[in-house]
């Protein structure tokens, strides 16, 4: 889910209404793994526990279960973390539970002339088994598209386990026979899943079962959502 909680985007910026409602999203689906774009820190993790997109996969699971890889972007003006209009840092993250705690991420080499450095974080989902990943891309489609094949290398790296799986917004839609087509960023081995739009999941030794995306009000991205036998 991309929640557009940073307030800098004023069009889709709904004064937290957004987490409340991806919160509703994680008690409906009951998910192993989220991952979500455009947040803030004290949505996942608060002064004294768990934000409310972790407390929601904790109500599943349990507050000793729960597992939040939170990277922000970075701030090309002041080499720190990009910061939401509430001070807290802005950016992705991973919540799953009963998991690893094998953590990497990084910002990518390709970024444009914005302030916001964008960045990709990997977590270990099942131990010895399956890896995920979320992203959050440019929104220049020359840059966007760098950024997904740099992302795409990375997962060719020996912390990678067997079964991966990468959803977030790539700021890039299938575009057969077109520049800036996500379908050529997807490496051999891997499948492919979307809203039809500019969120995407690949995904690599895993069967898929079920899945779609359904509009969030509270945000300009729908939730994607998808079920995997691994």
């Amino acid at each position: 889910m991309n929640l557009c909680d940073s307030g800098w985007a004023r069009s889709c910026y709904s004064s937290g209404r957004a987490v409340a409602e991806a919160v509703a999203k994680i008690h409906r689906y009951a998910p192993d793994l989220v991952t979500v774009q455009e947040v803030c820190h004290d949505d996942v993790y608060s002064a004294d526990g768990w934000g409310p997109l972790a407390q929601a996969m904790a109500d599943l699971y349990g507050d000793a279960h729960i597992v939040v890889d939170f990277v922000p972007a970075a701030d090309r003006r002041t080499d720190e973390g990009l910061r939401c209009v509430n001070d807290q840092f802005y950016g992705v993250a991973t919540i799953h539970h009963d998991g690893g705690s094998d953590v990497h991420y990084g910002w990518y080499r390709s970024q444009d002339s914005t302030p916001e450095e964008r960045a990709w974080t990997c977590t270990t989902v099942v131990v010895g088994r399956l890896t995920g990943c979320t992203t959050h891309l440019s929104t220049h489609r020359d840059v966007a598209m760098r950024q997904c094949h740099e992302l795409m290398s990375i997962l060719d790296s020996p912390w990678v386990l067997p079964d991966v799986v990468v959803s977030g917004d790539f700021n890039l839609t299938a575009n057969p026979g077109r520049p800036h087509n996500v379908r050529d960023c997807v490496p051999a081995g891997y499948h492919r899943r979307s809203d039809n739009s500019l969120q995407q999941v690949f995904f690599s030794n895993m069967s898929w079962i079920q899945g779609g995306y359904a509009r969030m009000r509270w945000t300009d991205h729908p939730v994607l959502y998808e079920m995997f036998r691994i």
